[in-house]
């Protein structure tokens, strides 16, 4: 069952209405297991390291509160995948340090790379302006830009 039921409301128009019983970790697993995979591989290009974050994902007691988050299930796992990935890449970063200085010091600041800084990488806008050297209201219309950008 989905968590969001499409319903005829008889005027042609589709209603979404949210499902009343909470969904449980299979269900969850099936109907959001490939998006939170694909969101971590992004983060975490290993797919071993990256399957390991996906089953922290769905064992995860978090999990269970996105029965009651105010949007919708799908974007409260996209948030948990996210975090734990971006957690585990951290750690990684801490005993494998890489000099990403060195890596971002181009004067190409693409869309692109300020969105992967900050979506891929977990930095804050401040911190990827930093980064930079950029002001935070460039980080900020980049992400604009991305979002607008046909590729995004």
């Amino acid at each position: 069952m989905n968590e969001l039921e499409r319903v005829n409301d008889n005027s042609g128009q589709q209603v979404a209405t949210k499902n009343s019983a909470p969904l449980t970790t299979l269900e969850v697993y099936d109907q959001y297991g490939a998006m939170a995979y694909g969101i971590i591989l992004q983060i975490v290009p290993q797919p071993h390291l990256a399957q390991e974050i996906l089953v922290s994902v769905f064992s995860s007691p978090l999990l269970q509160s996105c029965n009651s988050y105010p949007f919708t299930f799908a974007v409260c796992v996209i948030k948990l995948a996210r975090a734990k990935a971006v957690e585990a890449k951290r750690k990684l970063l801490t005993i494998a340090p890489f000099s990403a200085d060195n890596a971002y010091s181009s004067n190409e600041n693409t869309p692109e790379l300020i969105f992967d800084l900050a979506f891929r990488q977990g930095y804050s806008p401040d911190e990827v302006a930093e980064k930079l050297k950029i002001s935070k209201s460039e980080v900020l219309k980049a992400f604009h830009e991305f979002f607008k950008s046909p590729n995004a």
